[in-house]
């Protein structure tokens, strides 16, 4: 929700956000906070499927930046695949698989640039509050779930 929400904010009004959930009720969630151009739901294991899906979404441009900060195994190729050459794919979930990551993406020819999180950024605590003190919106689900 976070990063749906700073991804909005930088691409403005010419850039796209797609938010993609597994479940209905985080489909419905994301929806409603209404940070994304577009919501679908699918299940990250299944990268054919979300890549045509983004491929139709975007006409075949595919992504420029990726988010991955699914904590559930094997969402590597979706990401790989759904990211436009000379693209960033940011995975941040201690689930993800470096090797299959880099051979998924040399097994398929893909010349992205992968980022993986580590958990730790300086400011992030000042940012993140930040973030929920803009947000009404983002305020309200984070203390519904977490107060």
């Amino acid at each position: 929700m976070l990063c749906c929400y700073e991804a909005k904010k930088r691409v403005g009004v010419t850039g796209k956000v797609i938010g993609i959930a597994n479940s209905p009720k985080s489909t419905q969630r994301i929806k409603d906070l209404g940070f994304c151009d577009i919501v679908e739901s699918a299940a990250g294991m299944t990268p054919v499927q979300i890549y045509e899906m983004v491929e139709k979404l975007t006409n075949g441009k595919m992504a420029d930046v990726t988010i991955n900060c699914v904590n559930v195994p094997d969402q590597e190729m979706t990401a790989v695949l759904c990211t436009k050459d000379d693209g960033i794919v940011y995975f941040f979930s201690m689930a993800t698989s470096f090797t299959k990551a880099s051979l998924g993406a040399e097994g398929i020819g893909s010349d992205v640039n992968m980022i993986m999180g580590n958990g730790y950024t300086k400011g992030h605590a000042e940012f993140t509050l930040q973030e929920l003190r803009e947000s009404p919106e983002l305020r309200k689900i984070f203390e519904e779930l977490y107060a």
